[in-house]
């Protein structure tokens, strides 16, 4: 699904309304009509009083329009118009001139001077002032009234976005934005809802289709992408019937030191449970026989070392290199590393202590192989780029190591972002429960087992990344986020890839 910016989403309607012939009073009945059904659906009768804070363009003209079904409905609504301008839009004024002539809803002007409204804790309020289209930050009054709303304890709903939420920045350090339990976004996801600078103030995604026009959207030209069921779909590649088990590919994981053997274990097993044919494992000798206890799938590779990794000349050749996990930042694993990197004669998965290495020592990042996949996790990530002032700034930087090393990065996060040089792809699944120790090991043997299989690097890290998530949804319905562990999410792959074929 694409992410588009502020003027292509105007395009798109415009371009819908003349394909569709309607006018765009008639597509804002239909997105603010289908956004009343979620709202109605998600309250489930538990209140009936309704506040809508309204703006003079059309994302208030959205608002008067749930103002009135809701009216129409026998809810007790009243409209607050935050008039932060004389000049209303065209379809709002006609939205406003209907509601007026209904007369079953209370309707308030809220302007520089007015007293702030009181809001009882039963009411549901709903925002509507600021769409898509803030550029610039909201009058004083309006984000004191913000501030005010979120100091509430009644549930909120948005529309589109937050009041106060830019497309294409993060807030000052003095913006306030609105802050939703829901936010209804309308056709497409918007990137900002995704990043942490956002995280208070977004709630639960709802991404509704209003029926704009799919063939344009589909021409439409974007970095950016959220990757959802419908486009995992588009990635997966299902086994054939006549195979065998070098059709799947040789991985070999790389990991492990004297006090952390565990994670190798994780990334081997999630490695196997990839669909990839065959799995070797270099770990330091002391953790080969629970290797072989756990999993006896996988294969040794002999390691003079008892509590390092080492390198070593391997008599096949992998079809890709899942390292790091665990190796610690020791001499011994620096020269491993270095040797493994320049060695390798197909792109890796890097993982923890080998990016921490590779950001200590910037003469690694010349060895690393073209096409790589670097999995950091936000400290890793600052070791990496350096500091950011937003996430704005972050994703920049993200590219342009992208593009001077030319790998793959994996940015993980609550939705983890898979950033190829200029080319953005926003995760949909996972959840809190897999912050926990070991999800990113499971991660890094998911995609080195995807890689081997024949994926591309883009297609293991962006298809690894979406699976890995689902995954640990699957377990937290089963195990609660707050009971899950690392292992959990490789016992649930399997329901992800049964999932593809729904």
């Amino acid at each position: 699904m694409k992410i588009l910016n502020a003027s292509q989403l105007s395009d798109l309607d415009q371009y819908s309304c003349e394909v569709q012939n309607i006018s765009s009073w008639q597509l804002m009945e239909r997105a603010a009509g289908l956004a009343y059904d979620e709202i109605k659906k998600t309250l489930q009768g538990e209140s009936k009083k309704i506040k809508i804070l309204v703006g003079p363009g059309n994302n208030g003209g959205d608002g008067l329009a749930i103002a009135y079904f809701m009216a129409e409905d026998d809810f007790e609504v009243e409209v607050l118009l935050v008039n932060f301008t004389p000049n209303r839009s065209k379809d709002n004024q006609k939205n406003l001139d209907r509601l007026k002539s209904q007369s079953k809803c209370k309707v308030t002007e809220f302007v520089e001077n007015s007293h702030l409204p009181k809001i009882d804790s039963e009411e549901v309020v709903i925002d509507a002032i600021f769409g898509v289209g803030l550029n610039r930050p909201m009058p004083d009054f309006v984000q004191k009234l913000t501030r005010h709303v979120n100091e509430c304890s009644s549930k909120t709903f948005c529309l589109d976005v937050p009041s106060g939420m830019y497309l294409d920045r993060s807030p000052g350090d003095s913006e306030s934005v609105f802050q939703a339990d829901f936010t209804l976004t309308f056709q497409t996801p918007k990137l900002s809802l995704f990043l942490p600078d956002y995280a208070n103030c977004i709630g639960e995604v709802k991404i509704i289709d209003i029926g704009l026009s799919q063939d344009h959207l589909e021409e439409i030209s974007t970095e950016f992408n959220f990757v959802d069921l419908s486009y995992a779909k588009t990635l997966y590649q299902p086994r054939s019937r006549f195979s065998h088990k070098g059709t799947y590919g040789h991985a070999l994981i790389v990991g492990g030191s004297q006090l952390m053997l565990g994670s190798v274990l994780l990334s081997s097993l999630s490695c196997m449970r990839s669909g990839v044919g065959k799995t070797s494992v270099m770990m330091p000798s002391r953790g080969h026989s629970s290797l072989l206890q756990n999993l006896p799938e996988a294969m040794l590779i002999e390691n003079q070392s008892e509590d390092y990794i080492s390198f070593k000349e391997l008599d096949f050749q992998p079809d890709s290199i899942g390292i790091g996990v665990g190796i610690g930042t020791s001499k011994d694993a620096l020269k491993a590393l270095s040797l493994w990197l320049d060695n390798a004669t197909c792109p890796l998965v890097i993982d923890a202590d080998a990016l921490n290495l590779i950001a200590e020592y910037e003469g690694l990042q010349r060895q690393i192989p073209k096409k790589s996949i670097l999995t950091p996790h936000p400290g890793e990530l600052k070791r990496l780029i350096g500091e950011w002032k937003d996430d704005f700034e972050k994703l920049d930087k993200i590219k342009k190591l992208s593009h001077r090393l030319d790998v793959v990065i994996l940015a993980k996060d609550a939705h983890s972002l898979c950033v190829y040089k200029n080319e953005v792809y926003v995760n949909s699944t996972g959840n809190a429960g897999m912050s926990t120790a070991g999800s990113g090991d499971v991660l890094t043997g998911l995609i080195a087992g995807l890689l081997a299989q024949g994926y591309s690097s883009l297609g293991a890290a962006v298809f690894g990344m979406y699976i890995h998530g689902l995954a640990g949804d699957f377990a937290s319905s089963k195990r609660s986020q707050e009971a899950m562990i690392a292992s959990d999410i490789v016992k649930h792959l399997g329901d992800s890839f049964l999932k593809l074929k729904d």
